[in-house]
Formats: structure tokens, C-alpha cells, sequence
């Protein structure tokens, strides 16, 4: 049975552990579901899973591993043996984002907790913290002869500090697609016909200001128009439709110097599945 998402461990609880594993992500359920997508960037992970259950004769519980931008091949399978409350399974991978989906019956509780090996946080506080893939938008551009759909998807990028951070030079890209890829500039679009008058304009788009994001706050990277409300940047990408509806595509964010700095993908929910929280 799949009916709920189960309840994640906050930020704040995730830790390195001595032995160079680091808690990625806990889940606690009681039925079945898809959990959100997490990613894993050292070269192999290790899924930890213990269940409750007062019969356990007729209690089910497999947790199914699937690569995000690959759900149609299965990582691996994970099943319950009577008579064990739970167990360790270690993954030879890693280096993408995953996803688990848990199927169960009869039980009281389970919990599973993701380790990756290796791996640190970046510390990084700019990240990519939502893909808008599936837009509504749609438009005929009789000048171009072509169509232009869903150009009002976007990616959602935070500043998690408290400080200001300078963006410019910095590039997200479709990673799955390997295209298109959009460039911050070196001064903060502005517009003066967002502003109600004059001296609204000249107050806020004069001088040009870095290209920056002011702490705590986000801006959205539109596929094909821009909106000033939210910092003005847009691909400008025709004919649209940049993040793909029917398979999950990956959002990389790099800094000037061509590092990675962050990196989401997306669950397409079916009719078996549940909505992740974004």
C-alpha cells in the first residue's frame, strides 16, 4: 500500500560519522511510498533499514533503489526475511541522485537511513532547490513559425547564508540534455516597465548592481520569458520546454571558475506514486 510520504529527518540531524560515512537522508513510515530524490556523490552508499512488526509471518517490506534519470532500470532490490529486524545493504555506486520506493504490509514502523561514503558538504550556500518542470504556458510565434510551449518552467536557486553572493559568470545547465546552458551576467537584469514610474526605475535598476543573491531570499531561471518579480533571468530558449515531463532531467549549477556547486533532479509522479515535497 502507497499513500503518504514518509517523514524525513531535518538538515539539521544529518551528521559524519567517524568512518567516513555521512547520513545523506532518514525516513520513518509506516505504509508504503516514493520517497524524494537524494543524491549521492561518493562512489558507493549504503542503505540502513529496520522494521516492526507484530506478525511476522505475513509482513512485507522491499525497499526498490532507482536512479533518477533512469527510473526504467532497477539499482536494486532490497527484500525482508522472516525473523530479521533489519539489516545494512552497501550499493558499488554512486556519483548521481537517487530514489527509493518502498512497498509494505503488515507492519508497525520501518526506518531507513542512506549513508554515503566519502563524501562531505560542500558548504556551499548557493544550491538549486526546485526544478518547476512541467509548465502551462503555451504560445504560437507566427514571426518564428514554430510553436513555444511551456515557457514558463523554471529552476528555483537559494542563498542559504547571511550573506550576499556574487553569481556572475556562473552557469546552469540541463545536464541530462547536456544543453541548454544559461549564464548569469555580470550586473542584475532590471526593468523599468516592472516599476510603477520614473523614479522607481532610476532608484532600483540605476546603477547597474552585481549580479548577486541577497541573503536567504531565491531567484527563478525561467525557460523562455523573463519575470522581474523573481530576478528577471530567463534562458530566452525557443522553441521551450527545456526540462523534459516524461523523464526526470538533472539541474547543475556551476560557479565561475567551472566548479560544480550544485546539483537536483525531479520525481515525475505516476499514478502509483507520490508527489515529493519541494
Amino acid at each position: 500500500m502507497e499513500n503518504q510520504q514518509p517523514a524525513v529527518v531535518p538538515p539539521s540531524e544529518t551528521t559524519a560519522n567517524e568512518d567516513g560515512w555521512t547520513t545523506v537522508k532518514s525516513f520513518i513510515g509506516k505504509e508504503g511510498t516514493t520517497t524524494p530524490a537524494f543524491n549521492i556523490s561518493g562512489g558507493k552508499w549504503r542503505i540502513i533499514w529496520t522494521v516492526d512488526a507484530q506478525n511476522t509471518q505475513y509482513a512485507v517490506f522491499d525497499i526498490l533503489v532507482y536512479q533518477q534519470d533512469n527510473p526504467a532500470m532497477l539499482t536494486k532490490r532490497i527484500s525482508y526475511s522472516k525473523g530479521v529486524s533489519g539489516d545494512t545493504v552497501y550499493i558499488d555506486e554512486g556519483g548521481r541522485d537517487y530514489y527509493l520506493k518502498v512497498i509494505t504490509a503488515n507492519l508497525d514502523k520501518w526506518t531507513i537511513t542512506v549513508e554515503d561514503f566519502g563524501s562531505e558538504s560542500t558548504g556551499q550556500p548557493v544550491q538549486i532547490t526546485s526544478i518547476h518542470y512541467k509548465g502551462t504556458d503555451y504560445f504560437s510565434a507566427s514571426t518564428a513559425g514554430h510553436d513555444i510551449v511551456e515557457y514558463d518552467e523554471y529552476v528555483e536557486i537559494k542563498n542559504l547564508s547571511d550573506s550576499p553572493q556574487n553569481i556572475a559568470g556562473w552557469r546552469l545547465k540541463n545536464l541530462t540534455k547536456g544543453a541548454p546552458t544559461f549564464i548569469f551576467p555580470g550586473f542584475t537584469p532590471c526593468s523599468c516597465s516592472f516599476y510603477g514610474n520614473w523614479s522607481e526605475c532610476v532608484e532600483n535598476c540605476y546603477p547597474p548592481r552585481p549580479c548577486t543573491i541577497d541573503p536567504r531570499k531565491s531567484i527563478r531561471i525561467y525557460t523562455g520569458e523573463a519575470q522581474w518579480e523573481s530576478g528577471g533571468y530567463c534562458f530566452y530558449y525557443f522553441p521551450g520546454d527545456i526540462w523534459n515531463n516524461e523523464t526526470p532531467d538533472t539541474a547543475v549549477l556551476y560557479n565561475a571558475e567551472g566548479q560544480e556547486v550544485s546539483r537536483k533532479s525531479y520525481i515525475i509522479p505516476t499514478n502509483n506514486t507520490v508527489t515529493p515535497v519541494r
